[in-house]
Formats: structure tokens, sequence, C-alpha cells
């Protein structure tokens, strides 16, 4: 097994007051581990990578039943509020919710690529494979469970084939066994449109341009049309409607928090998914969106049906579409703080 190493530690007190009515406010401890894969850690592609390193956050007890978290591909290891970092899924992972940080101990994790100056060929499995290691590093023999939502749903099913043994519990939101091809090519566009960015030495802005297109596949047509009129703004064709400045915006704010080489990598892993159902043999819960133009209901449906476990299926109705696990979380969170409680 590949020699690891603990490169780094820092720790800390969530101390901070719940913003929310009805949350309890807990001391609970959480700390900050780098944990190095190892130089023999290679990628299903072969490639090594130049910073081969797992940065995790550890949340709870120690002793507690661990859990591991994982999100969209801009989310990270930030799980839930630590310090002064909110977490990306607050309302989801806290003292009594539905990951309750009293009763479980969180792990929560940054995908790889790390410091990467280009592109690699990162597939949902070698996430999977690095998760792995770090959870052998840091003594976790089996898993509570494993919460995945959008990407994190697909590493999530990856994980569960490649180690079944480790794995009791799986719940995955708005992901399934591969990609949909109509999803695959809307992000093959926003690659390209990177790719041109990168090639016409503007990066930032390729980002920005491909995240607007994003993000009108992330929320739903009805929510957008709730939200914006179709006047123009402006008197020369190619001015900005309201929904544009919406999105400008977003494409702006992310092209600062995103290199074009990550985004690359993470949205090319996404169409790289590809997991046998039949492989996955832990207690399953599938939430799907009805609104998800990503990751089509049907789709979530037919790999809860596949896999060779126990599986449940809820799918629920949202105008937000696949942004539903970050912008609506009530409306699963019961169920599966009833699964994990199972």
């Amino acid at each position: 097994m590949t020699a690891l190493a603990i490169l780094k530690t820092e720790a800390g007190d969530c101390t901070r007051p719940a913003p929310l009515s009805g949350w309890r406010v807990s001391a609970l401890p959480w700390r900050d581990v780098d944990i190095e894969l190892g130089a023999d850690f290679r990628l299903e592609s072969g490639e090594r990578l130049d910073d081969p390193v797992l940065r995790i956050r550890l949340h709870g007890p120690e002793a507690a039943p661990a859990i591991v978290a994982a999100g969209g591909i801009s989310a990270g290891k930030r799980v839930a509020d630590a310090g002064h970092d909110s977490g990306w899924w607050r309302d989801v992972a806290r003292p009594g919710g539905a990951i309750d940080l009293d009763r479980f101990q969180l792990l929560g994790f940054d995908f790889l690529p790390g410091a990467e100056s280009d592109a690699r060929a990162i597939t949902p499995a070698d996430q999977a494979r690095a998760l792995a290691l770090a959870l052998d590093r840091l003594g976790i023999a089996r898993l509570h469970a494993l919460v995945g939502a959008s990407y994190g749903g697909f590493i999530g099913l990856a994980f569960a084939s490649l180690f079944p043994e480790r794995l009791e519990r799986l719940a995955v939101i708005s992901a399934a066994a591969r990609s949909d091809p109509m999803t695959t090519a809307l992000r093959g566009v926003q690659r390209r449109i990177i790719a041109f960015g990168l090639e016409c030495g503007r990066p930032e802005e390729g980002v920005a341009l491909a995240r607007q297109l994003a993000m009108t596949t992330y929320r739903s047509a009805e929510e957008l049309r709730r939200r914006f009129d179709c006047a123009p703004r402006g008197a020369r064709p190619g001015d900005p409607y309201d929904v544009c400045e919406y999105l400008i915006a977003r494409g702006r704010a992310y092209a600062q928090a995103m290199p074009a080489a990550r985004y690359l990598t993470l949205s090319d892993s996404l169409d790289r998914a590809c997991v046998d159902p039949a492989d996955v043999k832990a207690r399953c819960l599938f939430v799907a969106v009805s609104s998800d133009r990503l990751v089509p209901a049907r789709d979530t449906q037919e790999t809860a049906r596949a896999v060779s476990g126990p599986s449940d299926y809820l799918c629920i109705d949202s105008l937000v579409g696949h942004d539903a696990f970050l912008c609506e979380p009530e409306k699963f969170s019961d169920r599966l703080s009833a699964f994990l409680g199972e």
C-alpha cells in the first residue's frame, strides 16, 4: 500500500452562532489535514499529479461514525461552518442537522487536482481512490455513509463500486451512473469556450463566459421566467437583458475563484463518470429533482433501480433545478436524516 504522510494540520473550534432559528450552537472541534497520496499515485490515465495531496477538513467527535460529504465541482472541504469559514452545505451539516455534527464525524475534501498548472484527465474513480488512501491514513476502515450531491454523487457511486467493503450507506443527490448525452454536449461547449480563452491569452474571460452558459443549466427555465422579464435594457444589438446581467455577474465572480485549468479538469471529470450500478452493494438513498436539466430524474431513478443493494428513491419538486441540493435542502433533509440514522 502507498505510504502516506500528513503534511499539515490546523485546528479550530466551531463556536460561531448559528444564523437560522431552530439551530443548536455546538463547540465541536474541527481540523484541517493535508494528506500526501504518495509519489506513486497515478490517475487512470497513467499520469502523475504535480501536487499529490488531498486536503481534508474533519468536524465532530473523532470516535463517532464517519460520514463523507461531497458536492458540486465548486465545493470542497468547507462543508460545515468552521471558524470564519461558512460551509457550502451549512443547512445540512450542522449540530442537529441532517448530517448531525453532534452524532457523526464529518469529512469534507478538496477535489483533485491541487496546484496543477495544466488540465488533467481525472475521473470520479480517481477521486474515490484518493479518498480511500486518505481514509487509510486517518485510520477510518469503514464509512458510516458517503453523501454526494452533483459531482460528489458521481464520486460516491465510484467509491461504492470500487470499495464495497468500506461503505455502509450511500446517499446520491442529483447524480447517476453516467452523464446524460445532452449534458455532456452542453459541458463540451463550455470546455471549448475555456480552451478558446486560453488560446487567446484571456483565460479569465473564457472561464466567465463558460460559467454563464453553465448557470443556465443549473437552474430551471421556470425559475428564470419568474425572476426576470424579457424587456431589453439597451438600444443596441448585443446589449444585455436583465437575465444576461445576472449571468455576467455570476461568471465574473466565478472567474476570480476558479482557474481555467481546474475548471477544464473538473468539467471533463463529470463526463468521465461511468459506473456499473450492479457493483454498488451499499444501502442507498437516491434523490432527484423534477426540474433538473443536468441530471434528469429518470437517470437517477434508473440508477436507483439497478444497484445491487437495498435502495430508496425520492423525487422532489423544485423551481430551482439542479441547484436544489444547495438552495432547498429542506425538501430532502428529513429523509436524509432518517436514512443516516437507520
